[in-house]
């Protein structure tokens, strides 16, 4: 077969929705920019003070529309049965969910100066909690992510989540692998190859057990890809490029397997050790093939998913799809089913920890992480401000599930003492307005919030008295105190000027608190989870940090799915350590991935 010119365009196979579509090429042709236009030149660091809140020039084939995503939990039967809308589809066949169990629809929303805008894709269950697709399904665009499984169709033609069966579930966290070349892909999207584009999620809730785990190819099996072997496609993708008004629907489709011969159409984009291709189209006799909205779905032969859906040609039918080889990322793949859980600081839904800086005119901004610290702009993917009228407290800062909701909450402390909560929808917008919550709480010298102290999935307030004494309170779990009174839990916590609480350091689901003292070592102190202590002498896990004007524990923020810390330094740079998840640093130097936080008094 011919080699392809450099002209041929080349695409993700995610897709834009109907009436609010984040455009493949603007999102592909923006994150250069906005890394360039927010730091200085040459040094490839996203810049705070200077990033830009505009969405529409970022992004200026956005289009408006309105997508209402249902709550998480059951949409009445477990699989649809029938179907109502005749096929448009191009050499291949409806499909039911409940004959692919293992497949789910991944739509993801964003809300922008009140209009909505979206994007879906598929993937597959791995686990009961966890679904694999392609990375730039979810590490390529902020918003809220719902996993939709069950559903023959996951969108109707209004771009609404269809809601008369199916399962829906929440994202809590992502893995990327640490390869994935999108900055490169950013910069040369013509010759950069699609290079270990794969992600699995973790969802906050089980999924129901008719939706099973598909079988996936071990590590190094070379038996599937011979060319001739016929092997299934299936994911909820459009029919044909740039299609007016896709509906979603469940597809399937029989294609061939192709050799490395006729996959390295072009040199520069593929790599067989990591990919395969599928498929007969030629440009004058088009084929079944993967479309817009199918990436991260299976390739499949035997019932075992041998590739995710990755990227193609356009139009699509007109050469081979191409796949991310699964028996070169499987154990990769195999490793985050074993990794221990995270609360990410995540505003919008969509499983990436995001940050909240307040300026000194009293704004909230809002920084959305892009989940994958490797994408050229440290992990930002772009700011908006967020809310105003918050220079009046004299501590604000975000917590999480203190009404049972999984969801994040803004608590915010008045100069008298009062304790407020701002409840959000867990889609980053506030609902229901301030709640006083308590009174008596200007005395304290330091607050911490810890999500499972107890062991009882209830977050609590840790406070530090003037006299040093360590005060427990913790959530009822319905917006209220288990503990009004508080509950002592420890002396002697004067010689600490800084605390951070990262949540289960260890790994092993006892929560931890991290004091900084004043010759700048890291001191961990871990509970027991039943409101005692495992080293009530403290463990030194780091030095060096008495130059760091604040310490964040935002969860992951280098898309490993393991915890990290972010500091910021006396010459106002972001700075990321990473960890192993079980306590022990990966990189312990952290390296700078933004600048210009100076114009803020609390980064949270």
């Amino acid at each position: 077969m011919a080699e392809l010119s450099a002209s041929v365009g080349v695409r993700r196979r995610w897709s834009a929705g109907i009436l609010a579509g984040l455009a493949l090429a603007a999102v592909a042709a923006v994150a250069p920019a906005t890394a360039a236009q927010a730091a200085p030149a040459g040094d490839g660091v996203f810049n705070a003070a200077s990033s830009q809140n505009d969405l529409k020039s970022k992004l200026p084939n956005l289009q408006k529309g309105k997508l209402a995503l249902p709550d998480p939990g059951p949409m009445g039967r477990r699989f649809q049965t029938g179907s109502d809308h005749a096929p448009r589809i191009f050499q291949g066949t409806l499909a039911s969910a409940s004959e692919f169990p293992y497949i789910v629809g991944i739509v993801t929303t964003l809300r922008w100066e009140g209009d909505f805008y979206w994007y879906w894709c598929s993937g597959t269950i791995i686990a009961p909690n966890k679904v694999l697709t392609a990375a730039h399904c979810t590490a390529d665009g902020p918003g809220t992510t719902r996993v939709i499984a069950g559903n023959d169709r996951i969108l109707d033609t209004e771009g609404n989540i269809l809601n008369d069966s199916g399962y829906v579930a929440e994202v809590a966290s992502t893995w990327t692998h640490p390869g994935w070349n999108i900055a490169q892909q950013y910069a040369d999207p013509l010759n950069a190859p699609f290079l270990d584009d794969v992600s699995v999620l973790t969802l906050k809730q089980d999924l129901p057990s008719e939706y099973t785990a598909v079988s996936l190819s071990p590590q190094g099996d070379q038996t599937p890809y011979t060319a001739g072997t016929a092997a299934t496609i299936a994911g909820y993708g459009s029919t044909y490029d740039n299609e007016a008004q896709p509906d979603t629907r469940l597809r399937k489709a029989t294609v061939n397997m192709r050799s490395n011969a006729d996959c390295n159409r072009r040199p520069s984009l593929y790599y067989p050790d990591r990919m395969i291709c599928a498929g007969s189209g030629t440009p004058t006799a088009p084929s079944s093939d993967i479309c817009g909205g199918d990436s991260g779905g299976p390739l499949l032969v035997g019932g075992v998913q041998v590739g995710i859906t990755d990227w193609g040609f356009i139009p699509c039918g007109s050469y081979p799809g191409y796949y991310e080889r699964l028996s070169y990322y499987h154990d990769s793949i195999q490793e985050d089913l074993t990794r221990p859980s995270l609360v990410n600081a995540d505003w919008s839904g969509d499983g990436h920890t995001d940050l909240i800086a307040r300026d000194t005119a009293g704004n909230l901004k809002l920084y959305y992480g892009s989940g994958f610290s490797n994408d050229g702009t440290g992990g930002f993917y772009f700011s908006k401000h967020l809310n105003a009228g918050w220079g009046g407290f004299s501590r604000v800062f975000r917590v999480y599930n203190w009404n049972g909701d999984n969801r994040p909450s803004i608590m915010a402390m008045k100069p008298n003492g009062e304790l407020f909560i701002y409840d959000t929808n867990g889609e980053g917008d506030f609902v229901g307005g301030a709640r006083k919550i308590g009174s008596g709480w200007a005395g304290f010298t330091a607050l911490m919030v810890t999500n499972n102290w107890m062991g009882n999935n209830r977050p609590s307030l840790l406070v530090r008295k003037s006299n040093g004494d360590l005060v427990r309170y913790t959530s009822n779990g319905a917006g209220g105190w288990e503990n009004p009174s508080g509950t002592r839990i420890g002396t002697g916590w004067n010689g600490f000027n800084l605390f951070i609480t990262p949540g289960a350091w260890k790994g092993d689901g006892l929560e931890v608190i991290i004091g900084r003292n004043s010759a700048g070592q890291l001191k961990m102190y871990q509970s027991d989870g039943q409101g005692g202590w495992t080293n009530p002498s403290g463990t030194i896990i780091g030095s060096g940090w008495a130059n760091y004007k604040n310490i964040l524990v935002p969860g992951d923020w280098s898309g490993d799915n393991m915890v990290d810390l972010l500091g910021i330094n006396s010459s106002n740079q972001m700075r990321l350590y990473t960890t192993n998840g079980h306590g022990d640093w990966i990189d312990a130097s952290g390296k700078v991935i933004s600048g210009g936080w100076g114009g803020f008094n609390l980064v949270f």
